[in-house]
């Protein structure tokens, strides 16, 4: 054996060579022996040992990027959603007081939905009808339901994204980045997170026009929004709820935009549930 003196270090050198290792010469493997060293009376090769030791630096760097990776999808729902009313992040299947008939059939409908979204099916969905019946309720709860269902996959790019966008809010905020050059929130930005996600809640469609009894037009750049996203999205699962009659929809926006979205006939509609958030008032 031989004995090298570093600092701090005493280095031994063993008779034996390592074989495993090869460099290219002429189109041909060419092995390159290493000899071995001892490391704490092992017989260990050297360069054995940082390859082993860069191997596992590496998984452990891939590992930590696909923890990252599942958390940011996770947190799509939380992060990037507009909302108009902050009390919807509480919704849940199981805070969903439903009482009458029409209540309990539909967010049983929903519970069903959401079972074979779960099981890999692309469906649309239509939520219709009055006024505070729970509709935005009902579709954040079926998205946090399917955010929290795969959360734990192990490749990153199974996790489903999740989003639930206010059109009353978005407008505003596109609106806002017409003349707030420092927005992220452009008509473009908005269009490409809306595609990209897998599920996505389009909230009180009709609203941004001002008016629930109305013949306006949604403004031009609704229009290229809807119309963008709802082509975009195309086999992929999006929800819309509206207060609104099908044919007022209709005078409001493009038409082949919304035949897209209705595409599927999967229609959840109140007509008889009494508002939840004026129900309890005195007056």
């Amino acid at each position: 054996m031989q004995q090298i003196q570093l600092p701090n270090v005493a280095l031994t050198f063993h008779s034996e060579e390592c074989l495993k290792h090869t460099y290219r010469k002429n189109g041909q493997d060419v092995v390159k022996p290493i000899q071995k060293i001892v490391v704490n009376g092992e017989v260990v090769c050297p360069r054995c040992q940082v390859e082993e030791q860069t191997k596992e630096l590496q998984q452990f760097e891939s590992d930590r990027a696909d923890r990252i990776e599942k958390l940011r999808r996770y947190n799509v729902l939380y992060k990037e959603s507009l909302l108009s009313d902050e009390t919807i992040l509480t919704a849940t299947f199981a805070n969903y007081t439903a009482t009458e008939r029409e209540e309990i059939e539909n967010k049983e409908l929903m519970l069903q939905y959401r079972d074979r979204l779960r099981k890999g099916e692309q469906l649309n969905i239509i939520l219709q009808g009055v006024t505070g019946a729970g509709k935005s309720h009902l579709c954040y709860a079926l998205l946090k339901d399917l955010n929290e269902y795969d959360k734990n996959v192990e490749d990153p790019r199974e996790k489903k994204t999740c989003l639930f966008i206010n059109m009353e809010e978005m407008a505003r905020l596109i609106r806002d980045s017409f003349r707030n050059k420092d927005s992220k929130y452009t008509e473009n930005y908005l269009i490409e997170l809306m595609i990209g996600v897998d599920y996505l809640v389009l909230d009180d469609l009709g609203s941004e026009t001002g008016a629930i009894d109305t013949d306006k037009r949604a403004t031009d750049f609704i229009q290229r929004v809807l119309y963008a996203v709802t082509n975009g999205r195309q086999g992929k699962t999006t929800l819309a709820t509206f207060n609104l009659a099908g044919k007022t929809l209709y005078t409001l926006y493009d038409k082949k935009g919304l035949s897209r979205l209705m595409t599927g006939k999967n229609f959840v509609v109140f007509k008889e549930t009494t508002d939840k958030r004026t129900g309890d008032l005195p007056f």
